[in-house]
Order: C-alpha cells, then sequence, then structure tokens
C-alpha cells in the first residue's frame, strides 16, 4: 500500500484549490444531490479534487492527481459481483478471527454454480426427491434490477444445463451464477416481503475507516407474500424496477418506506420490538455485518490501487430480515440507485452523498498536510464500521 503523498509533492496554489468534483455524464443524479449538499461542479476532471464517475473509471484510476479522489476501487467486483462476493466471504470464514461475524450468521448458503467443484457439491446434496420445502434462489453474478432471478425448488433442468459442461467452469460472466439458500421466512410488511437498502462508505483501506449512514430505504413487493407462488415477480423479487416494469404492477401501491417509518411498524403495528429497535438492535447487527464485509475484502480492494490519489467507495447493501429480525445480506451494490425522484429517497441520498464527499474531502486534506486521520469533524450522522485511525 503506498503511502499518503505529503504536502511538499504539491505547490500551494494546488493545495488551496475548492474542493470542486467532477462528474461523467451517466452521474446526473449524484451530482444533483452533491449540489444540493453544496459542493460545487467543475467540467474539468483535471481541476477536480473528486472525480465520480459510473463508467470507464478503471482508465481514469492510474491517472489521477496526487490531490484527487475517485469514487471506487480497482478490484472493487471482488464484492459487487455475487459469485466474487461468495468466493470473497467464503475465504475469510477460512482464517475468520473473533473480530468477524461467521458468515453463517449473516449470509445464506452459497454456491458458485460456475466453479465446477461449487457445483458438484451442490448437487450432491440435494435430495434424491425434489420437494418444495428445499427452496434455492439462482442470481446472476453480473446483473442487477433483479434481473434473471429464480426460485428453484426441481432441479432437473438445472442439472441437464450443467451436466452438458462436465468439469469444465463457466467463463462467460454473463453466464455466471450463483444459487443461494431462499429465506422462505422473510419478514412481511403489511404481508408483504420486503428488503432493506443500506448506504455505506469505504472511506479508506489503510488504514481501514468504514461508516454506515443510519437512514435507510425500506423496499416492499407489490403483492402479500406467498410462499408458492414461485414465479410470480411481484411477489418473491424485492426489486422496485421489477415491480414497476411487470405488466400487472399497480401504481398506487406504495413500494417504499422510510426507515422510521418501518421501526414504527414493527414496535407499534407488529409489537415485535421495543421503539428504539432500530438503533439499539438492529444498526449494530448491520455494523458488524458490513465489518465482516470490509475486513474479508480489504487485500482484494488493495489489488492495483493507484501510485496517487486515493480511492473511496458509495455503496449500497440489500438486507432481508426473516421473521425472527435476522438480517441476510442479500448483495452489494456499486452507485446503488441515487436518484432521487421519489420523497422516501429526496430525504436520504442527498445528505447521504453530501456528507460522505465532505468526510472524504476531510481525509484528503489530512493527508496532504502529513495529519492524523482521526476524530474527522465532518463525520455527522454517519456511523463508524471500522476506525482504525483512532
Amino acid at each position: 500500500m503506498k503511502k499518503p503523498p505529503l504536502e511538499s509533492s504539491l505547490s500551494s496554489s494546488t493545495r488551496l484549490t475548492s474542493d470542486h468534483i467532477y462528474f461523467d455524464r451517466s452521474s446526473k443524479a449524484a451530482n444533483k444531490a452533491m449540489q444540493l449538499e453544496g459542493h460545487t461542479e467543475t467540467p474539468d476532471d483535471r481541476d477536480a479534487a473528486l472525480l465520480w464517475l459510473r463508467k470507464n473509471y478503471k482508465r481514469k484510476i492510474n491517472h489521477l492527481a496526487p490531490h484527487q479522489l475517485i469514487n471506487h476501487f480497482q478490484n472493487e467486483s471482488a464484492i459487487i459481483n455475487k459469485g466474487y462476493l461468495t468466493e470473497t466471504l467464503t475465504r475469510h470464514e477460512q482464517r475468520r478471527t473473533d473480530v468477524s461475524l461467521p458468515m453463517s450468521q449473516f449470509y445464506r448458503q452459497s454456491y458458485r454454480l460456475y466453479d465446477p467443484v461449487e457445483r458438484e457439491t451442490f448437487f450432491s446434496q440435494l435430495p434424491e426427491t425434489d420437494t418444495p420445502d428445499n427452496l434455492w434462489i439462482y442470481k446472476p453474478g453480473n446483473n442487477s434490477r433483479g434481473r434473471g432471478i429464480k426460485i428453484l425448488w426441481e432441479f432437473d433442468d438445472l442439472r441437464k444445463e450443467y451436466a452438458a459442461l462436465g468439469n469444465r467452469p463457466v467463463t462467460n460472466k454473463r453466464e455466471q451464477g450463483i444459487i443461494q439458500r431462499y429465506i422462505s421466512n422473510p419478514l412481511l410488511l403489511e404481508g408483504r416481503k420486503s428488503e432493506l437498502r443500506v448506504y455505506w462508505l469505504v472511506a479508506s483501506i489503510d488504514p481501514l475507516m468504514v461508516l454506515v449512514y443510519p437512514d435507510a430505504t425500506v423496499r416492499l413487493n407489490s403483492l402479500p407474500y406467498k410462499l408458492d407462488d414461485f414465479d410470480n415477480q411481484l411477489v418473491h423479487v424485492t426489486n422496485v424496477y421489477q415491480q414497476k416494469n411487470h405488466p400487472d404492477y399497480d401504481p398506487d401501491v406504495v413500494l417504499k418506506w422510510k426507515f422510521e417509518d418501518f421501526g414504527r411498524y414493527l414496535s407499534q403495528e407488529l409489537g415485535c420490538v421495543d421503539a428504539d429497535f432500530i438503533h439499539a438492535q438492529l444498526l449494530p447487527q448491520i455494523r458488524r455485518i458490513l465489518h465482516t464485509v470490509s475486513l474479508a475484502a480489504r487485500e482484494k480492494l488493495k489489488l492495483n490501487y493507484p501510485k496517487q490519489g486515493d480511492c473511496f467507495a458509495v455503496f449500497g447493501a440489500d438486507l432481508m430480515l426473516d421473521d425472527n429480525l435476522n438480517p441476510w445480506l442479500l448483495e452489494v451494490q456499486k452507485s446503488p440507485g441515487l436518484s432521487f425522484s421519489d420523497a422516501v429517497k429526496r430525504d436520504v441520498i442527498p445528505p447521504m452523498l453530501g456528507e460522505a464527499a465532505r468526510i472524504m474531502f476531510e481525509i484528503r486534506n489530512r493527508r496532504l498536510n502529513g495529519q492524523s486521520l482521526g476524530n474527522l469533524q465532518s463525520v455527522d450522522k454517519y456511523q463508524w464500521v471500522a476506525n482504525e485511525a483512532v
């Protein structure tokens, strides 16, 4: 890992440049959110202190100026690709210490079907007779927005598909996928399946500095949950894109809740938790999960780190609670759904992004001036997941 650049490596005019942000054309929502929070845009990426990109960022990472930040890591596929996330967590589990959560407590049993060994292990553990109580969910490794997801309990077609490969791996990323034990007892809100979208910031790898924004959003399905209605996307796939693009979608159904409404529903309507459940119990659990993911991915995120400038990322984490209120990590997303056209996300996205940028500017400025990264003044609403700087 490179050492932080020293103040002497820059001219004073560069050091005193305002904290401008350069956005590519695909980052209009992030641009609008940042400007609402008082950040300033520059059309010149050479003048920018921070580059916010959605596309072609890999070619930019190795050409940063010493004072520049970029919102990606070269090897972030280690957690944003579902198959690679499974591999990253599995390898970490093999060397896990007490600092990390056991993988079985937050990530469902999963197999990478594109890997011949894991594929054979999966099929060998299936019962001789397929039954509906042995439910699994197939997820394409690189797809987003719930595309390609299937709920399975019959496996003859899957066996035939992969038998044709023999012992060969699947190398085409578009055809790589994982199969994961299905959560058949999800926590239901108004009878509907739901999941949380949590935003978290990997601000530094060395020292490890990770924070989570405490205002999550809650996404609900359109139709009441019915376990055996396996092919109905409106019942099983908790994704707003899939819900709204389904031919039977009802636009009058509310698909998103604020985190506070979620907590209020659990405590007042269901009566299953205390009023402070989210902050006293759920968020600490989520922080432990994200801490484990961060430790698991740390070495991979270090790979091909730029020789100058610094990387960070705002990730999304999708989690589902079961009916025992245990949170399960579903996936990690880069540049996660930052548009804020609906009222729920309008309250979350701008302040979440604005504070993330302020945190990164403070870290950058302290590094340039050779100062300690401890006790950051810009951390306001974000909560620490890991902070090796103190």
